[in-house]
């Protein structure tokens, strides 16, 4: 059996190769914008893994991920009203409805609709991370993951970002004091809350950096001369900017990362309701 043929071919209704290549479209667009700035940037997650493995996406992956330290991240924030033609922004501060706490960059003229409990339409596009320095390992370190469990837990309770599934009786007495204490809490209070709580936690004597936001939790810490001043990769043709040591980023949060995962786990993990995209596209280019 070949990998091919173990592989997704369509998102909905639409080529995965199209999604790919919309996907594509944005990060060249994004980062065009991030270099005129001067705000640097990484590939990260399954998207530097792509790089490495595959040097462009993973097969079956439906989206991007790259990670920015925080003093630029915030700095982007700042830019978004800036962003080229054909580029959109969703973060908490000007989309109501997100329910990531993270920025989302996509394209004006595609529709990527996840399945959640209240279905979110978060486009086409990149996941923009923040990288955040963190003490070494001790109470400190323990005291900030029970923190981002519960803003996590809450932020996706009040904007219905989750998958419909079953609740077991034991845990329904915890899942109904979460609904309560998270509609008690105005929304862009709790997402306050939770961007100050994970971009306060590292001081000048932090040695870790990475994405709280991320799904492998403590295994996306690394040191932080893994980032380092940066190297370059090859994806989907085009060179971007990726940690100094890839290699060993991607050993912390994948393990034997150049091994590809059993056949049934060759998806990207996203329930998509709906897919669309008109033929308009961004001003990014491969080179």
């Amino acid at each position: 059996m070949t990998l091919e043929s173990c592989l997704p071919r369509r998102v909905g209704s639409v080529a995965l190769a199209d999604v790919q290549q919309r996907a594509f479209e944005v990060l060249c667009a994004l980062v065009d914008f991030l270099d005129a700035e001067g705000i640097g940037y990484f590939l990260i997650g399954g998207t530097l893994l792509g790089a490495l493995r595959h040097r462009g996406f993973i097969p079956w992956d439906d989206d991007i991920d790259i990670g920015i330290p925080r003093a630029d991240y915030r700095r982007l924030l700042q830019a978004l009203p800036r962003l080229p033609p054909g580029l959109k922004a969703a973060h908490p501060r000007n989309d109501p409805r997100t329910p990531y706490p993270f920025l989302v960059v996509s394209d004006t003229a595609s529709r990527l609709v996840i399945d959640y409990a209240r279905p979110y339409d978060r486009g086409i596009g990149v996941d923009v991370f923040p990288l955040d320095a963190v003490p070494q390992a001790g109470w400190q370190q323990a005291l900030l993951w029970r923190g981002i469990a519960l803003f996590r837990a809450m932020t996706m309770n009040k904007q219905a970002g989750y998958y419909r599934r079953r609740i077991p009786w034991r845990q329904r007495p915890r899942y109904a004091l979460l609904t309560l204490l998270s509609a008690w809490v105005p929304r862009r209070v709790l997402f306050r809350a939770y961007d100050t709580w994970t971009s306060s936690a590292g001081n000048r004597g932090s040695l870790l950096l990475g994405n709280l936001y991320g799904l492998y939790g403590h295994r996306e810490l690394v040191p932080a001369q893994v980032f380092g001043a940066g190297s370059k990769v090859h994806f989907q043709g085009r060179m971007f900017r990726a940690p100094a040591r890839p290699e060993e980023y991607l050993h912390a949060v994948y393990g034997d990362f150049m091994r590809l995962p059993p056949t049934t786990d060759r998806h990207s993990g996203h329930r998509i309701r709906t897919v669309s995209i008109a033929t308009a596209c961004t001003s990014g280019k491969a080179r």
